[in-house]
């Protein structure tokens, strides 16, 4: 079959959906079926059209204008013709005015996450429902979603992630994985840090990651003299995630990081529907789940304390992560396809 995917970013753009999208066309190739993808030039330097590991990639200018995209999108629109199955990743509104000249394509749809730290605006929800009823099915990554968006997928999905090779096997404290953001609660953990350090519990913490509260975090630390490192955006940092006892992680694909390579994984939520993002999750009995640092400081702690009562969770969180694969995921795509 030829699959034509659509997403706003792509490789070597590094991010959760584009590693998503590649992971599970990687997997769809070894099956037999040609993937194109269609994309975002989001570095000038790259060429528009290119083909790598069995994948083309075909990228439109660069643009924020919904209308620009649609006039790049129509210049391509031999594509459309030429595939069995088009799926969309999160950009929806790409095919909205294709639809009615190509009604009976089959297409589909993954939404990936949600915007911000608010509840989704009307138009959001409204854009996702639309999708619904034009398009031939859906994937939602989190159950969250039939929630806020009122979405009906035909599947839900946590993400995948294969074994992680350790690069260095001496044990450290903690390792914080992610964007420094307030949606991430970087500052939440920083603040559990400087209370444990008044309990005398003195615990180190590597950020790998950038945000818009890095000036914050660092300034938060070097007030209270915490043991933290700041090693900025680093590829593929979750390789560095066996070195540690604790992960400090608060998205899908980092908390399967983190259980692939049997750690104690600690998630904070500063809103609701990132309490219910994180609350939704199969194996949320094995997460530690705090809304703010005093929580997240008695989790810890507990721990620290009784490390054996909580092996147990890290041996089942273990189990359930090491069955997430790229290949189920493709297999999931292609019972969404009737493949």
């Amino acid at each position: 079959m030829k699959i034509l995917m659509l997403t706003r970013l792509y490789f070597p753009h590094i991010g959760g959906v584009e590693k998503h999208v590649e992971e599970v066309s990687k997997e769809l190739i070894k099956l037999g079926h040609e993937i194109t993808i269609l994309t975002l030039q989001h570095d000038s330097k790259l060429p528009t059209i290119e083909q790598g590991n069995g994948i083309k990639i075909i990228r439109l200018p660069y643009s924020e204008n919904k209308f620009q995209i649609w006039k790049h999108f129509y210049a391509q629109r031999s594509l459309i013709k030429e595939v069995d199955i088009i799926h969309i990743h999160d950009v929806f509104f790409w095919f909205f005015p294709f639809r009615l000249r190509y009604p009976f394509k089959p297409v589909y749809i993954t939404c990936h996450g949600y915007e911000g730290n608010n509840p989704p605006a009307i138009g959001s929800i409204i854009q996702r429902k639309i999708s619904e009823i034009l398009f031939n099915g859906s994937i939602c990554v989190g159950a969250f979603m039939k929630k806020w968006y009122y979405a009906k997928p035909d599947f839900v999905i946590y993400g995948a992630t294969e074994k992680i090779k350790a690069v260095n096997s001496k044990s450290k404290d903690a390792i914080y994985l992610g964007r420094l953001s307030k949606d991430a609660g970087i500052m939440i953990y920083l603040n559990a840090l400087k209370i444990l350090k008044n309990k005398k519990v003195d615990l180190s913490l590597d950020i790998y990651g950038d945000g818009p509260q890095l000036k914050q975090a660092k300034a938060f630390v070097k007030k209270h003299q915490l043991k933290v490192k700041f090693h900025g955006f680093i590829k593929n940092a979750a390789k560095y995630i066996p070195s540690y006892k604790y992960a400090f992680v608060s998205r899908y694909l980092g908390i399967l990081e983190a259980m692939i390579a049997k750690k104690y994984i600690f998630a904070v939520y500063n809103n609701q529907i990132k309490k219910d993002y994180l609350t939704c999750h199969p194996q949320i009995d094995n997460i530690f789940i705090a809304k703010d640092s005093s929580i997240l400081t008695k989790q810890i702690l507990t721990v620290i304390k009784n490390s054996k009562l909580s092996k147990d969770k890290l041996l089942k969180s273990y189990q359930w992560a090491k069955a997430q694969t790229w290949a189920k995921i493709a297999q999931q795509y292609l019972k969404l396809w009737k493949i």
